[in-house]
């Protein structure tokens, strides 16, 4: 036994509340959206924080049971540590965070803020005055036999659907990753483009102190088509250049052609066309999903999904 229930017992509660929360947090969010989201980290009907959350209130209140106060205080403060628990672990994972508080008042990093902290306590106590016996005596009337398939089922689909879902968390962060690296290659290329232009056009430096850089992919790409259209322009009207710059435009032009392949091939290789219908799930799934570490390369992932959602609704 595990305080008052057998581990069994607890992963019942744990796979009801994960489906109650899955449904709780879903509706919210589509609601809100006007369009229907499957909230949370699984693919499946399931909410782990809410499933671990509802059993971390159930274990932490349980000697508290008779002083609603203490039940209150023991639910928010669990539940809370919980949540900031698995924000940093995930984080620290898949870089990425699946919630993000930051635009809450008194959040700590955006792992957890002061209202969610109320609201797990409002839950806790409404859990064991009402939400909770009723469960519990619901399940006293299910037969053995067929609450054990039950659980067999469930069980399995959870972990397969779990096994899945971090599979794919860790495909979204090497994405990241790559798309990163090779964002970053790009601007080196586009301030090393500005260097050269620069040597051929006087005017050029004006034009970019005017015309600041922006960093995303599709900006830093029409950036480079432009500097890289202007070194052919500027070439032709210079006419002679020396031997360094001659070799410095080749290695330009060769850099800037393998740069825009891996763009490429990173937007339409196979690998990409097979994961994206179920990453693009999974990154519109989470609307608050934010990366410290691949700030941009997210958003802009964020942005094509919504793109090819929204081109997709065109043509139904």
């Amino acid at each position: 036994m595990i305080g008052q229930y057998s581990l069994y017992q607890w992963l019942i509660f744990f796979y009801i509340y994960s489906f109650f929360g899955w449904i709780f947090e879903s509706s919210y969010v589509s609601l809100r959206k006007k369009k229907w989201v499957n909230r949370g980290f699984l693919m499946g009907p399931f909410l782990p924080i809410y499933g671990g959350g509802a059993v971390m209130m159930l274990f932490v209140s349980e000697p508290f049971r008779s002083n609603l106060i203490l039940t209150y205080f023991a639910g928010a403060v669990g539940a809370t540590l919980l949540e900031l628990v698995t924000g940093i672990v995930m984080e620290s994972i898949f870089k990425i965070k699946y919630w993000d508080y930051s635009s809450k008042k008194y959040n700590y990093k955006g792992y957890i803020c002061l209202s969610s902290t109320i609201v797990w306590g409002f839950f806790t106590v409404l859990m064991n005055e009402g939400i909770h016996p009723w469960i519990t005596a619901f399940l006293k009337t299910v037969p053995v036999l067929p609450l054990h398939i039950v659980f067999g089922i469930v069980s399995v689909l959870f972990i397969v659907d779990l096994a899945v879902s971090v599979k794919e968390a860790l495909d979204l962060r090497d994405m990241l990753e790559k798309m990163e690296s090779l964002r970053e290659e790009m601007l080196r290329l586009r301030r090393r483009a500005d260097v050269v232009i620069a040597c051929l056009d006087d005017s050029w430096r004006e034009f970019v102190e005017k015309n600041p850089a922006a960093d995303r992919f599709g900006e830093i790409y029409k950036g480079l088509e432009l500097r890289y259209n202007k070194i052919r322009q500027s070439v032709m009207e210079k006419g002679i250049l020396t031997d360094d710059q001659r070799n410095e435009l080749g290695e330009l032009k060769e850099r800037f052609n393998v740069l825009i392949e891996q763009l490429e091939k990173l937007r339409k290789g196979k690998t990409h066309t097979r994961l994206r219908k179920r990453l693009r799930i999974r990154i519109l799934g989470n609307p608050t999903m934010t990366s410290a570490r691949y700030p941009v390369s997210l958003e802009s992932l964020k942005e094509r999904f919504r793109e090819s959602r929204k081109e997709e609704s065109r043509k139904d």
